[in-house]
């Protein structure tokens, strides 16, 4: 009945926008879909190629084909396309089906079971190729207070990823945590951690961009660590190292000793100095404004009342706009077709580039007079409030 492999047909693809089309032109596939990112379903009305090229079908041949048969009955109709949209987790979110009587029952099939039907080729087109690029914080953006995400901001997640739109986390959390966050909310597979220091594809292991501070740097802020005893955190891909007081199982304590040589070979995505001497850490952070290799990429709102003062740098490359634009252009998104959502001081940058930025209420008002739109807080899931407005 269907021309498919039984392996690849149970794999859960949930990363991919699958869309499905009537497979009446083959000129109108080859140009306008294989080399997109979607899965394409093909629905034939029969096994007849005759009316394809050869060169068309060896291109198709790869691409999962269901056979229509309007003599069969409605309902096992239906029930085979509920296996494979439902219960095989490739549902097509769109699908391409010419006005024409003979697909009239197949149109009504897919309607009833949530599938978008459109029937002009150019507006096909537009519709699929709309979908945003979407950059969230996480720290009191897509997290509560409390450290928890919602179900409805979990759910407001999947919704966007289905219809498309690929929700990026976007943290200065270091990768291991960044990971954390996003299989937590749903999002997708690629990440970017460190204040932008990093884009990391998890499903393919894949480093899409890193930046590093240059060692000699390094030392420097080491030593100056160690000269006012503040803790300073050295990121690299999945641990950190840190001048004192380990805080949890992917820190390491840095030997005193013989640190110089520790280092020599580690690649360090971001700094943070962070310690109660607040005195101190302001002190070194007027030392860092003179240097022009780094810059002070996060540090803490001047009015918190958290006990610990902190701020961190990294390479003068790196912020969370500038992982916005590579990301944009590596996903041929165009960047007026990208959102960034956040709360801080670190997200100015991306509000500065996204096409549409979004700050939540509990952000400060010099945030939010920085944003084209506000949405509820953090603890009233304002996250969740403006996906939904995608959808």
């Amino acid at each position: 009945m269907e021309d498919y492999d039984a392996f690849n047909e149970m794999q859960n693809i949930k990363s991919k926008k699958s869309i499905a089309i009537i497979e009446d032109d083959e000129n109108f596939v080859i140009e306008n879909l294989l080399d997109s990112t979607f899965e394409i379903m093909l629905i034939r009305l029969s096994y007849d190629l005759s009316c394809f090229s050869d060169n068309y079908i060896d291109k198709t041949k790869a691409l999962f084909t269901f056979y229509y048969n309007e003599k069969n009955s409605y309902e096992n109709e239906l029930l085979r396309l509920k296996k494979h949209f439902i219960h095989y987790q490739r549902k097509p979110s769109i699908a391409y089906i010419p006005h024409n009587n003979k697909y009239s029952k197949l149109e009504k099939m897919l309607i009833e079971i949530g599938i978008k039907c459109v029937s002009n080729k150019q507006q096909f087109i537009k519709i699929i190729n709309s979908n945003k690029l979407i950059f969230i914080d996480s720290d009191a953006t897509l997290k509560k207070t409390n450290g928890t995400i919602s179900e409805r901001v979990k759910k407001a997640i999947q919704k966007n990823r289905e219809i498309g739109n690929k929700i990026v986390i976007s943290t200065a959390r270091p990768r291991y945590q960044t990971l954390e966050v996003m299989r937590e909310s749903g999002a997708d597979s690629i990440i970017v951690s460190s204040n932008g220091s990093e884009i990391y594809d998890s499903n393919n292991k894949n480093i899409i961009f890193n930046s590093f501070v240059d060692n000699d740097e390094i030392i420097k802020l080491v030593e100056y660590a160690y000269s006012l005893d503040i803790r300073l955190i050295l990121v690299m891909e999945d641990y950190e190292y840190v001048t004192k007081n380990i805080r949890n199982p992917n820190q390491k304590l840095l030997d005193k000793n013989n640190y110089k040589n520790e280092l020599a070979k580690c690649n360090v995505k971001q700094c943070m100095f962070i310690d109660k001497k607040s005195n101190e850490i302001y002190k070194m952070k007027d030392i860092l404004f003179q240097n022009d290799k780094l810059h002070i990429v996060d540090e803490i709102n001047e009015n918190s009342s958290y006990e610990e003062k902190w701020f961190s740098v990294a390479n003068s490359n790196c912020s969370k706009g500038n992982a916005l634009r590579i990301l944009s252009k590596y996903l041929n998104i165009p960047i007026e077709d990208t959102i960034a959502i956040g709360n801080d001081k670190n997200d100015i940058s991306m509000f500065e580039v996204a096409g549409l930025s979004v700050a939540v209420a509990n952000a400060s008002d010099n945030i939010k007079n920085k944003v084209d739109h506000v949405t509820l807080s953090n603890d009233e899931d304002g996250v969740a409030v403006f996906l939904e407005t995608l959808l």
